[in-house]
């Protein structure tokens, strides 16, 4: 099995993200979900949506939480259960980091972190 990946963003980011890595890589994915969480979200329902669809992922492995933007309600989210999961969030999202947690799902949760990390590092560059 691998790492559960839960994705917790603003309206429109992690499914866009996960459709288009997925349409990158031509794998399966599994033991991965998402929410989007619209603007006025109050911040406990929210926690309750993620519970329940975390009741369909496979924890054996663990799960890394994914947000967008740190600080945002999505990312307190993120940092709630995080703490109450005792595992890790990686902020800042974007689409060689998704490329990177898809690919590399089988790896154990330092390794995984480690190259989504990078991945998202090395996807920015500035061309002046």
């Amino acid at each position: 099995m691998s790492i559960a990946i839960f994705l917790i963003t603003h309206e429109g980011i992690a499914s866009n993200l996960l459709n288009i890595g997925k349409s990158i890589i031509q794998k399966p994915i599994d033991n991965f979900s998402y929410i989007e969480v619209p603007i006025d979200t109050e911040v406990n329902e929210a926690i309750e949506d993620v519970e329940k669809n975390i009741s369909g992922l496979n924890l054996d492995d663990g799960i890394i939480f994914v947000t967008d933007v740190y600080g945002s309600t999505p990312a307190n989210i993120a940092k709630k259960l995080a703490k109450k999961y005792e595992t890790c969030l990686l902020s800042g999202v974007n689409l060689p980091m998704i490329i990177r947690l898809l690919n590399y799902r089988d790896e154990k949760k330092e390794s995984i972190l480690k190259k989504a990390l990078d991945g998202a590092c090395q996807g920015i560059h500035i061309n002046i």
